[in-house]
C-alpha cells in the first residue's frame, strides 16, 4: 500500500469513529432531554364484595379500562403532563361531553407527576359508588425499601418493624424506612393507644418479606370492631 492511499484509509477510518461518537453523544443528550412520564397506580383497600372490579379512567382525551384490585395496587397507568383532570366512569367515554356530572373526578396539578389514587366506597354516588384520593409523592421521599404509612383510625399507631420503629398519630401519615438491610423476611409488630394515651394494646405480629427493590404502601382502617386493620401493599415497578 502506498502513502497516499494510506492516508485516505486512516482517513477514512476516523470520520467511521467520529461519527459513532458523534451518534452516541446525540442518543445520550436526547435521552436526558425527554420529559418524565407521569404514572400513577389505584389501590381500593375495602372493596365490597357488590364494589365494581373494573372502571374507566378518562383524561380528557383517552378513556382506558381500569382493574379495581383490593389485595393489589392496579397497574401502572401513565397520563399525560399538565394541569389534567380526569374522571372515573362505569362506561368507556369518548367525548367530554358526554361525562355524567356526579362522576367521581380529581384534578391533577401540574406538578403532580407520581402518585396513588386511593379508591372508597361512596353508596352516595349513584353514577358510580366510589371516590378517590390523591397522594401525591412529590415530597415525601419515599424511596425503594421505604413505607408510606396512612392512619385512616382516630388511634394512634405504633409498630417495631425488624429492626425499625414506626408511629403516626390518628388520621396521619409518616415514612418508615427499610426495616431490615437485605430482602428479606422480618417480624412485624403493630400496636394502637386510644386517645393516643395509656398502654400500648396489641393489634397483631407477623412475618412479612422485604423487598429493597420496592416502595410500600401501608394502611390502618376501622373495621368497626375492637382492632383496626392493616393493609401493605409492594409497588415494585421496572
Amino acid at each position: 500500500m502506498n502513502s497516499l492511499s494510506f492516508l485516505r484509509l486512516a482517513t477514512c477510518i476516523a470520520c467511521i469513529v467520529a461519527n459513532h461518537h458523534l451518534s452516541a453523544v446525540v442518543e445520550s443528550t436526547t435521552g436526558i432531554e425527554k420529559p418524565n412520564k407521569r404514572t400513577c397506580r389505584i389501590v381500593f383497600t375495602e372493596r365490597h364484595k357488590d364494589a365494581p372490579k373494573f372502571a374507566y379512567l378518562f383524561d380528557g382525551k383517552e378513556s382506558r379500562r381500569i382493574r379495581l384490585p383490593s389485595t393489589n395496587f392496579s397497574e401502572v397507568i401513565e397520563l399525560c403532563t399538565g394541569e389534567l383532570s380526569i374522571t372515573m366512569t362505569p362506561t368507556e367515554i369518548n367525548d367530554s361531553k358526554n361525562l355524567p356530572l356526579d362522576a367521581p373526578k380529581l384534578t391533577l396539578r401540574e406538578s403532580v407527576q407520581d402518585f396513588y389514587i386511593l379508591v372508597s366506597s361512596d353508596p352516595a354516588n349513584s353514577t358510580l359508588p366510589l371516590k378517590m384520593r390523591i397522594v401525591d409523592l412529590a415530597d415525601k421521599k419515599l424511596k425503594p425499601g421505604y413505607t408510606l404509612w396512612i392512619n385512616q383510625t382516630d388511634l394512634r399507631i405504633s409498630a417495631k418493624l425488624g429492626e425499625k420503629e414506626m408511629s403516626v398519630a390518628p388520621g396521619g401519615e409518616t415514612i418508615s424506612k427499610d426495616p431490615i438491610s437485605i430482602s428479606g423476611y422480618y417480624k412485624a409488630k403493630f400496636h394502637y393507644q386510644t386517645n393516643s394515651e395509656g398502654k400500648p394494646l396489641k393489634i397483631t405480629e407477623q412475618q412479612w418479606w422485604h423487598d429493597t427493590d420496592s416502595r410500600h404502601l401501608g394502611f390502618i382502617v376501622n373495621t368497626g370492631g375492637r382492632l383496626p386493620k392493616i393493609y401493605f401493599y409492594r409497588d415494585f415497578r421496572q
